[in-house]
């Protein structure tokens, strides 16, 4: 395949030089002119005498060899110290006049520069700006200079540079959330997504190969496009420039460069035919091509690496091509890549060594292996395992990672400043971190279960769903690629950390939660203080017990380093409760958070129903007692009232009050047979929770009466007239119960009297009966459990030779009137 046609090979001045044209990269004229008159007009004079050390940088610093015209490169800078300024001369090509003069944030423009807004300058004239480095994070720190002029409508961009000396807290487990703008209308912006990065401004682009498209989101958080000379942009890089690199894995293959905002975009794309190229001798890459290259990334000095299906792996040094020269590359000897013929995750880290992601084809081993960059180019590869085992599946989280479980598929690997590796574990739903400096694997991000959960909580308890890429900007925070309900997002890691407790009877200590404090920066982390904040900061605590990070002013968090703080929740109230782990540091920002959260709930008391009994029966139409105990074996006693239902209806009396023994009764009345329930409520108070319900289900039955006797005696049969005769009546029951209730003496239907009964007997006196046989009966009206009942009629004879006077319906005479005699 042919070169895609170009205007010219990337200019050196790459900041100002024209747009380059590719076959789906069309810019309008009008633009083209701008970005050349606005070159003519004002340049950046290089820097007369490099400093050495930016020529040779320190081991894992970044490199800004064969930068760019119009890109100033700074000294390396440590966060908080004072830098030197540095001199920036601008030369004028036409006359002009400054409107206005500014500098990204990593970068501090000293406003007594000779150049100022205002000054007019004519061609040939120049002017000397001071600009010193304060990088604001960790890493290659990359910026520019935004100048406006009357001579275009464009503003002139410069490129800025320099590499950054800053700690950075990063908190295990941290905050999650979704990168607004990623979850448009509940759909995924994304779609079959691999890879994404991050630049030395902290932007972050992603490929998105279903839209084919490689998104672009700034510090503002807007998200832009740049739509690639090819299809399927599989993977992207960015090197210490800016310069952004991709690749293309379609049928047609290309390789891709492109640089934003300053310039256009360059895609070249040759047929494959590999030969022996090796870094003493290497090909041009228009000769070779490449074969479905993959996991693209670059180094310290700007050299890109890749995946290549025909050959494992390939290296391709741009500093000739930076300069306008052409592209070589020369074949690495990657045993895994070439041997598992599909393309698993790649990497370089800061000390130029290769890691590799690799699972034969019978699904094991699962391992991540790292080989040092003098190996692959000689041919003399030695492999160190630095996680999996011979086993994929998931273990090993708070052990080394050489002894934990991976899964088969790795997404993407990455590293922080600090040297840390980040690896999207994708079958096991996990995005997880190897420390640099002890080997020990732990999960940063997923729970396990696929998913779109957990945003504004812990990251640890999130669930994600099939992460393929993931990235780590200089302030710490982990950008993952994850599926959604519908296509892919982009969620985020931190800053923030956050500590989540489970529900604390108030009053109660819980159980410690712990976070680990991790810096991964490439400098120090001093600790200024640190404090406990928070609507209801009194009620979280650090526990020494399982705190292992030293909290005395001074203390120092080394890079590479990581430390624990155990926090006890002590709830004061019920609710929602919050606060803050706040560490006052020499950090960018100065201050780093970890969110507390917990619930605190009020003790439950014990709560019981007293009676009735469990199945009980009650009779019907019988009162019965309905009570409830509420108590507690701490003080004070529970106070309050207690809902008490009959059947889901309010019993009259509900809510009850307890009474000084906690103690609440209702009296219940019923006379349908059958089941009932009966339901009791404690409504709570300021120091018991609420509890219940509690039920007790129980019978309403019909009266069973029991038969009696009952039997009458006098006390002389016969009896004289005008006498009064005693009558005892007794009631004998069965099974062993004493009758009571009334008995009644009847003659006929003449009552001759009324008694309660006493132990089962009653005694009624009768005067005067009628003279002959009185046939009289003892009628019984029965209790709650004996049967009414009348005796067998009884005869009472009253002798006539006796008889004076009526029978009497009372027990006593009555007198007769004064001066009146019987006869």
């Amino acid at each position: 395949m042919r070169a895609l046609p170009l205007r010219a090979a990337l200019c050196s001045a790459a900041f100002m030089c024209p747009i380059l044209f590719a076959s789906a990269a069309v810019v309008a004229q009008s633009e083209h002119e701008s970005a050349q008159s606005a070159k003519l007009v004002i340049e950046l004079a290089p820097s007369a005498v490099p400093d050495a050390h930016r020529l040779l940088p320190k081991a894992g610093e970044a490199s800004f060899e064969n930068a760019p015209a119009n890109f100033h490169a700074f000294a390396s800078a440590h966060l908080g110290e004072i830098a030197d300024e540095e001199q920036l001369t601008l030369k004028f090509n036409a006359s002009t006049q400054l409107t206005r003069i500014e500098s990204s944030k990593d970068f501090f423009l000293d406003p007594a520069s000779r150049c100022q807004v205002g000054n007019r300058y004519a061609e040939g004239d120049s002017c000397v700006l001071l600009v010193r480095f304060t990088p604001q994070g960790a890493g290659r720190r990359l910026g520019k200079l935004t100048i406006s002029h009357t001579a275009s409508p464009q503003p002139m961009a410069f490129g800025l540079g320099g590499y950054g000396y800053a700690p950075v807290l990063s908190f295990t487990p941290g905050l999650i959330t979704t990168v607004p703008g990623t979850y448009p209308s509940s759909v995924g912006l994304l779609s079959g997504a691999l890879n994404l990065t991050v630049d030395g401004s902290d932007v972050l682009y992603i490929t998105d190969i279903g839209n084919k498209l490689i998104r672009w989101i700034d510090s503002s958080g807007t998200i832009n496009s740049i739509a690639p000379a090819f299809s399927t942009p599989a993977s992207v890089a960015v090197d210490n420039f800016g310069i952004v690199y991709s690749t293309d894995v379609a049928a047609s293959t290309y390789y891709f460069s492109y640089y934003t905002p300053y310039g256009g975009q360059a895609a070249f794309g040759y047929t494959s035919a590999p030969g022996t190229c090796t870094s003493n001798a290497p090909c041009a890459f228009s000769t070779v091509g490449m074969s479905h290259p993959a996991n693209i990334v670059t180094d310290a000095r700007n050299n890109l690496f890749m995946e290549d299906e025909t050959r494992g792996a390939l290296e391709m040094p741009v500093a000739n091509f930076l300069s306008g020269g052409g592209l070589d590359l020369w074949y690495l000897y990657d045993e895994f890549a070439y041997t598992s013929f599909s393309g698993g995750a790649f990497a370089v880290d800061g000390g130029d060594n290769l890691y590799t992601s690799y699972t034969d084809s019978l699904g094991y081993p699962c391992y991540i292996v790292q080989e040092a960059l003098y190996g692959a180019e000689t041919g003399a590869p030695v492999y160190t395992r630095v996680a999996g085992t011979n086993k994929c599946g998931f273990s090993g989280d708070g052990g080394h990672a050489g002894n934990a479980e991976i899964g088969a598929k790795i997404g993407q690997i990455a590293f922080d400043t600090a040297g840390n590796l980040y690896f999207s574990d994708t079958n096991n739903q996990r995005v997880r971190r190897i420390d640099s400096s002890t080997g020990q694997i732990n999960t940063i991000a997923g729970n396990g279960v696929a998913g779109y959960t957990g945003n504004g909580s812990q990251a640890t308890a999130a669930e994600l769903s099939s992460p393929t890429g993931v990235a780590v900007d200089s302030q710490g925070q982990v950008y993952i690629i994850s599926s959604a309900a519908t296509g892919q997002v982009v969620r985020k890691v931190g800053p923030n950390g956050q500590l989540v407790f489970s529900s604390q009877a108030k009053g109660t200590k819980s159980a410690a939660r712990v976070v680990t404090v991790s810096n991964i920066g490439n400098t120090d982390m001093t600790l200024t203080s640190y404090n406990i904040g928070g609507l209801n900061a009194s009620e979280f605590a650090i526990d020494p017990t399982t705190t292992s990070c030293i909290l005395t002013p001074g203390a120092l968090l080394y890079s590479g380093q990581s430390c624990k703080v155990g926090v006890i929740f002590t709830p004061a109230a019920s609710g929602i409760r919050t606060g803050t782990l706040n560490f006052l540091d020499n950090t960018v920002t100065g201050t780093n958070t970890v969110l507390l959260a917990g619930a605190g709930v009020l003790p439950a008391p014990t709560f019981t129903i007293t009676a009735p009994a469990t199945s009980a029966s009650e009779t019907a139409g019988t009162a019965f007692s309905f009570s409830v105990s509420v108590t507690s074996a701490t003080s004070p006693a529970p106070t309050g009232t207690v809902t008490m239902l009959l059947d889901g209806a309010a019993l009259s009396g509900s809510p009850a009050t307890l009474n000084g023994s906690g103690v609440a009764t209702v009296s219940v009345t019923l006379s349908t047979l059958g089941s009932h329930t009966l339901s009791a409520t404690y409504n709570g108070n300021s120091n018991y929770a609420a509890a219940g319900p509690i039920t007790r289900t129980f019978s309403i039955v019909a009266v069973v009466f029991r038969p009696v006797k009952v039997a009458v005696k006098s006390s002389a049969n016969p009896a004289p007239g005008c006498s009064t005769v005693d009558f005892s009546v007794t009631v004998t029951g069965t099974g062993g119960e004493t009758p009571t209730g009334t008995v009644k003496l009847m003659k006929g239907a003449e009552m001759l009297g009324e008694a309660s009964l006493s132990d089962g007997a009653a005694s009624l006196p009768v005067l005067h009966l009628g003279v002959g046989a009185n046939v009289l009966t003892a009628s019984y009206g029965g209790d709650s459990t004996h049967a009414a009942s009348t005796s067998a009629p009884f005869s009472q004879m009253v002798s006539a030779s006796e008889a004076c006077l009526p029978v009497r319906r009372r027990p006593w005479p009555i007198l007769a009137p004064v001066g009146f005699l019987p006869r």
